[in-house]
């Protein structure tokens, strides 16, 4: 098991928690000695404008760049001394969120079990395929995941959706991060549950992700146009 180098969170649909995923993923990393580093690449700085520099969250660097003609290098550069970086890109399809795409290793694709977030979900997944046949990936290419956020476990149109994407042949992984209060009451400090409370389910449930990533790491899910 090896972990990516970069990962991008990015979905044309706002309201999937990237911002909160990204920064429990961070924070599991730092927990798990690694040396993990964060790209805030959102106009809207959901990350940076939380983030406390002197708490317990510290260790983990944070660059706010949520520009097209630097994001790439911001990347690059943090790349070069951290494993892995995590970019969290803007609820909607915009030049940075490309180029930072460009830039990865995986593209982690968070999605509530909704129509709306299935089909934004979906056209991410096609835009790797996209940038898999650009000069800057060849040979190269991004490797693509699909993780359910915001769940309600049982719930009939949680295990629709996840019976459409996998019959569909996508790649989506069997952790889900499930909707628990922890999230919302830590996001609005900059802290994720890994770092808080690392023996609660919220913690548990980053961990399930954070394995499975690893584990799978998109390289069998390599995205190739037809």
């Amino acid at each position: 098991m090896s972990l990516p180098q970069v990962i991008v969170l990015a979905t044309g649909k706002g309201g999937a928690g990237k911002s909160t995923l990204a920064r429990a993923l961070a924070a599991h990393w730092l927990a798990a000695r690694h040396k993990p580093a964060l790209v805030d690449a959102d106009p809207q700085a959901s990350i940076a404008s939380f983030h406390d520099p002197e708490g317990p969250m510290k260790a983990i660097t944070l660059a706010a760049d949520p520009e097209v003609e630097t994001v790439r290098q911001t990347i690059l550069d943090l790349a070069a001394k951290h494993r892995p970086v995590i970019v969290d890109t803007a609820g909607f399809r915009n030049q940075t969120t490309i180029m930072a795409a460009i830039s990865a290793d995986l593209v982690l694709i968070p999605l509530k079990p909704a129509a709306e977030d299935v089909r934004e979900a979906l056209a991410m997944y096609d835009l790797v395929k996209e940038l898999n046949q650009t000069p800057e990936r060849e040979g190269r290419p991004i490797g693509a995941l699909m993780v359910l956020t915001m769940t309600t476990p049982g719930t009939v149109i949680a295990r629709h959706v996840r019976k459409e994407l996998e019959t569909g042949g996508f790649p989506l992984l069997a952790a889900e991060v499930i909707q628990r209060v922890a999230y919302p009451e830590l996001s609005m400090r900059g802290l994720s549950p890994s770092i808080v409370d690392p023996d609660s389910a919220a913690a548990r449930d980053i961990a399930a992700v954070a394995a499975e990533i690893a584990k799978r790491g998109g390289d069998s899910h390599v995205v190739k146009a037809a």
